[in-house]
């Protein structure tokens, strides 16, 4: 008899090898992981999630948005728990769903979806101000009420009907482990979020090249508190400032020469 729960863990990779090596064996209560992989990044990344027992499809990059919703059409299990490389349930979290082996068996329309605390780290430190401070997102639903929209940053999923529960523990995310992965998500980042901005119509001018990314850094470090995150805190906001200069110039010269 399979004990395992009837979840499918749904997970989009590129080259994210170790994050997979370490985050795939955590998910041994789930029947099964299904890994949409990015034919951009590392071979090596396919083949980690292959030998650790993931399912994985290979597709083309299309945003996130497109590529989520293809990957919850290849699950095959009654709930989905969407998680990224780079999170990692802790275990007061493990053990809270373990613990709702009847009420996911059941699969009532009474509970469609379940919310999970997502808490940052940053370069090895928890962040708990900055706008990092905690968040409740839906993470666990059931497969036939959700989809996910188009959105090829930030996407968002829409499950149809009640979903008030919240489920103890928090999802760590280890976004920026390293420098390399502060400077590669910097830009990375920035040209996704400005083609987003393109293709709902907005443009840009010199004031906001100029004025938005000081007003990012003065919104998490002075408003949100940042400065009590200490140096980690400080090079957080001067990043998030950054990435959003980089977000306007871009967004300024598509404007400038009309979307090239």
């Amino acid at each position: 008899m399979d004990d395992r729960l009837p979840i499918s863990v749904l997970l989009l990779a590129r080259d994210e090898t170790r994050d997979l090596e370490e985050l795939i064996p955590t998910l041994a209560f789930a029947r099964e992981v299904v890994v949409v992989w990015d034919p951009r990044g590392e071979r090596a990344t396919r083949d980690a999630a292959e030998r650790l027992g993931a399912r994985v499809f290979e597709r083309a990059w299309s945003g996130f948005g497109p590529q989520r919703q293809f990957a919850l059409e290849q699950c095959t299990q009654d709930w989905v728990l969407w998680i990224d490389a780079d999170e990692r349930l802790d275990a007061a979290a493990v053990w809270a769903i373990g613990d709702m082996s009847e009420l996911l068996a059941r699969c009532s329309e009474q509970e469609t979806h379940y919310r999970l605390r997502r808490v940052g780290v940053f370069l090895g430190q928890r962040i708990r101000w900055c706008g990092w401070g905690g968040e409740w997102l839906v993470r666990l639903f059931q497969r036939r009420a959700a989809s996910f929209d188009s959105a090829i940053v930030h996407e968002r999923v829409h499950v149809r009907g009640p979903g008030l529960e919240q489920i103890r523990g928090v999802i760590e995310h280890h976004s920026y482990r390293t420098w390399e992965d502060c400077t590669t998500k910097l830009v990375r980042y920035a040209e996704a979020n400005a083609e987003k901005a393109w293709r709902a119509g907005r443009r840009a001018g010199a004031l906001d090249v100029a004025l938005r990314p000081p007003l990012r850094f003065l919104r998490m470090y002075v408003l949100q508190l940042g400065v009590l995150d200490g140096a980690h805190g400080l090079v957080l906001c001067l990043l998030a400032s950054a990435q959003v200069f980089l977000k306007y110039a871009r967004l300024w010269e598509r404007s400038r020469t009309g979307g090239a």
